[in-house]
């Protein structure tokens, strides 16, 4: 006896024949995709893919053909979201006044957790209803970032920013503002240089700010869109992408100091910057490229259900990129015209 099985619409069908046959997927993916979410993953070469799922790491030199995988365990609950840096991944769990920090260095394969044994000064609370760990994110392999907001019943919201000494086990505060922006996302790309989102209610719009000295100053924020954007990937050569939650993706190709625009409001789930001029994103209902830095978009497939289940894409260079979902993982080696499925959760991949 054999098996097939296909996608119709949003059911799959399973069909046993007489004639054997070999599964779409080695059954032996069943330890990544049952009962597992995909929270990261990248591609790292036409064929290399690495990643981790919340029970799985999992790595691969022949798109699945043989694979690695370790069992990996978080907290239930998190202060802050995974926050992505190569092979650098942190996030943070307990409470914003007793944070513990968690992290890899190896691409999420291996974890550490730490509570900081000090914070220098201490975070006072005088004068705040509010006081919440926003965002942690590497500086280099041995500093964390943590940004603090603190809120108050008057226009003096403050920011506070501690760098946390892995090593030292200890926090200390670089910078305070008492200036109402409100800290969304950080990148760095060395140990002096990083970039920061900032939200300001009164203007309805989101900043950007820069550091260039392990974040003791940050530039005076400039205005990218009237919009709530969470998502910021820094490329080579100055090149920013400011990428809004099912929305616009915004492209700076000077460090943050200018800013391109979509010429038509989009519905990105997800958006990657391949290099200044190309941008890729992905729709609920298709698969979509810039190469005017943002501007003008064209969709490059629309042929295809699964768009609507898809999270997170990556790319490798212009053609060779990933896009995954929960339990779904999709190749492509000609930028996004066609995709190849490597980890879907079939039937028989969830049968105990």
């Amino acid at each position: 006896m054999g098996v097939v099985a296909w996608g119709c619409g949003d059911k799959d069908r399973f069909m046993v024949t007489s004639i054997q046959t070999t599964p779409i997927l080695d059954s032996k993916l069943k330890v990544i995709i049952k009962d597992n979410t995909l929270q990261y993953v990248r591609l790292d070469s036409t064929v290399g893919i690495r990643g981790f799922s919340d029970k799985n790491y999992f790595e691969t030199a022949d798109q699945f053909l043989n694979f690695s995988n370790t069992g990996i365990a978080f907290p239930k609950t998190k202060l802050t979201p995974y926050n992505y840096n190569k092979n650098l991944v942190v996030f943070t769990s307990g409470t914003s006044a007793a944070p513990v920090i968690s992290y890899s260095l190896d691409y999420g394969k291996t974890w550490a957790a730490v509570a900081p044994k000090t914070f220098t000064p201490a975070i006072s609370t005088a004068g705040f209803y509010s006081t919440e760990l926003v965002c942690a994110a590497f500086i280099d392999s041995n500093n964390i970032m943590l940004a603090y907001q603190q809120k108050s019943n008057t226009d003096a919201d403050s920011r506070q920013f501690y760098k946390f000494n892995i090593a030292a086990n200890a926090a200390k505060r670089t910078i305070w503002y008492d200036d109402a922006f409100q800290p969304l996302n950080m990148q760095f790309v060395n140990y002096k240089t990083g970039w920061m989102l900032l939200y300001k209610n009164s203007a309805y719009s989101t900043f950007i700010s820069k550091t260039t000295d392990t974040g003791r100053t940050w530039t005076e924020p400039v205005a990218i869109a009237n919009r709530v954007i969470n998502g910021l990937q820094v490329g080579t050569k100055g090149s920013i992408a400011a990428i809004e939650d099912a929305g616009n993706v915004y492209i700076s190709p000077d460090s943050g100091v200018t800013w391109k625009k979509p010429a038509a409001d989009l519905k990105l789930t997800h958006a990657y910057m391949v290099n200044k001029a190309v941008i890729y994103g992905v729709t609920t209902e298709s698969f979509m490229k810039s190469t005017d830095t943002g501007v003008t978009w064209n969709t490059v497939s629309d042929n295809m259900y699964e768009y609507l289940n898809m999270k997170k894409i990556h790319f490798q260079d212009e053609q060779n990129g990933i896009m995954y979902g929960d339990q779904k993982l999709y190749i492509t080696a000609d930028g996004g015209i066609n995709w190849k499925v490597l980890l879907f959760p079939y039937p028989y991949m969830l049968a105990d």
